[in-house]
């Protein structure tokens, strides 16, 4: 088997600790419009790891561009697909290499690229955006007063509009399907993605549901890496009577594709 990417000893086991800080620099205009970009110093991390120089990178939830400046930072290429016209032109201004499609990832129509080396995306954490809960109601606010947008948009399309677990499951189902025919055999896929409490009270095991949905579709689940912020505001939620935690990581997890 040939090398999985370019790094030595040193750097490799750096790479392979399970928890990691990652608190992103302040956004840039052109970015802000977005509700839940993740930092290109998380897509650098996994996309030095998983691939080479001059590897194909693929995001199916490509947003504003994370990915695709991360993967040209380190002379990789990229494609992508992203639901919303506006986020593609954001993403495309941010990248000159890329090739992002406008559309919906869960037809294979949309899937440009036939054989990728590595996927790295982040699909929407169900329909968390649209509800106001406890300490996130200042950032809503903060969103609000500035004119920004409080989640992705009104389409009918977009997974974020799903009202029932279920079916966004099922529906994030179908992309994945789509990410395994263009994945090469043995390659590898991380997808970031959060537990959280509903609106409801019910805790919501997002991360361990998407694992089981992930492994029927032809991949292997190889562990996970913990992303850590610790630049988030703490809110005092359950006091002085409940337990209610402040939730300030998300679960990288990592998937093998089988041959």
């Amino acid at each position: 088997m040939g090398k999985l990417n370019d790094l030595d000893g040193k750097s490799w086991l750096k790479h392979t600790k399970s928890w990691f800080i990652i608190n992103g620099k302040s956004r840039k205009k052109e970015v802000l419009n977005h509700p839940a970009k993740y930092p290109e110093e998380l897509a650098e991390r996994f996309i030095e790891f998983f691939t080479k120089e001059n590897e194909m990178v693929f995001d199916p939830f490509m947003g504003v561009g994370s990915t695709a400046v991360a993967a040209e930072n380190l002379n990789r290429n990229c494609g992508g697909i992203e639901i919303s016209n506006d986020f593609v032109t954001t993403a495309n201004k941010r990248s000159n290499m890329s090739k992002i499609v406008v559309g919906d990832s869960r037809y294979k129509k949309n899937y440009k690229q036939k054989e990728v080396d590595f996927i790295l995306t982040s699909p929407p954490y169900w329909n968390i955006l649209k509800k106001k809960r406890g300490n996130s109601y200042s950032q809503h606010g903060d969103r609000e007063k500035n004119n920004l947008k409080l989640y992705y948009s009104d389409k009918d399309e977009d997974l974020g509009n799903i009202e029932d677990y279920n079916k966004f499951l099922l529906e994030l189902k179908k992309v994945f399907k789509n990410c395994n025919k263009i994945l090469k055999n043995n390659k590898y896929m991380v997808v970031v993605i959060q537990n959280f409490r509903n609106t409801d009270g019910k805790y919501i095991t997002l991360a361990w549901d998407l694992v089981n949905i992930i492994e029927k579709c032809n991949f292997s689940f190889e562990g996970e890496h913990i992303w850590c912020q610790d630049d988030k505001k703490l809110g005092i939620w359950g006091f002085p009577s409940t337990f209610i935690s402040n939730i300030h990581h998300h679960y990288c997890l990592i998937f093998r594709k089988n041959a």
